[in-house]
């Protein structure tokens, strides 16, 4: 059973969402210095790279990190390619009826691993949003780092997410995956009152 890994690699030339800070990985300890341990001190965001969005991350009264069921994060999702160069619309749509995830690949694939931000990325327009919400969909994810036009004013498509109740996974690198039904396993660390975490996202054939 063929095992995918959507994950990018965290490392210090991989740009953070503009006004965070970089990734940082500082050793502690080396083994080649003499020390019993290579330790390293970690420094990032918690909406960095292949991150996972909590509703609590623009809804004050939205579940947190360790209030999500973890059953969210593991189960069917249909990964939907949109052609489109710029916003995800109703019309771009699959038929929605039984899916409770749903990842987009979208051109953003070509340019999710470069060392610069691309601010020109798709994203989700905010009727989309509503109607993912609407639909009873509990986890969204998309290839770029945030599922919301750049410098959105108020932030109205995460608000729209979050304020019902859904996860959000961005930053997913889909450059080997097909469109289809898959299983996911989307883990975020358990951050007690987390916003959101860097996260392990694998897609694992349904065969």
């Amino acid at each position: 059973m063929a095992l995918y890994d959507l994950t990018l690699p965290m490392r210090p030339d991989q740009p953070p969402w503009p006004g965070d800070p970089p990734f940082s990985k500082t050793p502690l300890s080396s083994t080649r210095q003499g020390q019993s341990a290579n330790v390293s001190w970690l420094s990032l965001s918690s909406h960095f790279g292949t991150h996972l969005d909590a509703p609590f991350h623009f809804v004050d009264d939205g579940l947190r990190l360790d209030q999500i069921p973890p059953e969210v994060f593991v189960g069917p999702v249909r990964v939907h390619a949109v052609d489109t160069p710029d916003l995800i619309r109703l019309e771009h749509f699959p038929p929605l009826e039984g899916v409770e995830r749903i990842v987009f690949k979208t051109r953003n694939t070509r340019f999710i691993a470069d060392t610069v931000f691309h601010s020109d990325y798709v994203s989700l327009s905010l009727d989309a949003a509503r109607a993912l919400a609407a639909a009873g969909v509990k986890l969204v994810g998309i290839d770029y780092f945030s599922v919301e036009a750049y410098k959105n004013p108020g932030h109205p498509v995460h608000h729209a997410l979050c304020g019902r109740g859904v996860v959000i996974v961005e930053g997913l690198d889909l450059r080997r995956i097909e469109p289809g039904d898959y299983e996911i396993i989307a883990l975020p660390l358990l951050i007690e009152d987390g916003d959101g975490s860097p996260c392990r996202v694998l897609l694992r054939d349904l065969a």
